[in-house]
């Protein structure tokens, strides 16, 4: 099944019909972080910017910016679902009251895992289709520094940029995209990485 075919399945489920009056099902309602994740995936489809033009398309944007990201709110439901998923339940991240009494960042902050796990949803709405292109392996990371909080409650976003593309192998294009974790009103970005992505050819 295809990637726009899947979120158009998930869509089916999360979001209302048109005959609905507005009002959303119990089921619904306790998936917001999803279905904002779902629209935003329906409304930046990668078709809709202009193609890349293969390896050489890719090795011609190195050292260039590709775009920024929309902001994306850092809500608590966003955050507890990230805890119920990965088991990480850091009282700094889903007790807003103790966080708030005892936490050094003033209240409950979101976890650093979960901002780099945004990392494929912002790199969709930034990156052109690649022609020719197989697939994209997630390959790693050679850097990763979380370097500020993220508050709830915060908008996040992410600046990508194409730092290195190589050929270590035939028929495989590895490239390193610098990601840029920015957090609305905020000097310091949230977190910085260096991500390794590899194209099959």
């Amino acid at each position: 099944m295809s990637a726009s075919r899947r979120i158009e399945k998930i869509a089916q489920h999360l979001l209302p019909s048109s005959n609905e009056s507005g009002v959303m099902g119990n089921n619904v309602s306790g998936n917001k972080a999803l279905r904002e994740l779902v629209i935003r995936s329906q409304e930046n489809p990668i078709t809709a910017k202009p193609a890349i033009q293969g390896a050489e398309g890719i090795k011609a944007v190195v050292g260039k910016e590709i775009g920024v990201s929309d902001w994306l709110l850092i809500t608590q439901e966003r955050v507890d679902a990230f805890a119920d998923a990965t088991g990480d339940f850091q009282w700094i991240h889903i007790d807003p009251e103790r966080a708030k009494a005892e936490s050094p960042f003033g209240g409950p902050i979101a976890h650093g895992f979960l901002t780099i796990s945004l990392a494929p949803f912002f790199l969709n709405e930034v990156m052109p289709k690649i022609e020719g292109i197989k697939a994209g392996i997630n390959y790693g990371f050679n850097k990763l520094r979380f370097v500020s909080p993220v508050p709830i409650g915060s908008r996040l976003r992410c600046r990508i940029t194409i730092q290195e593309v190589t050929e270590p192998t035939p028929g495989i294009l590895q490239s390193i995209l610098k990601l840029t974790f920015e957090v609305e009103g905020k000097d310091k970005p949230s977190a910085v990485a260096e991500w390794i992505v590899r194209y099959y050819v």
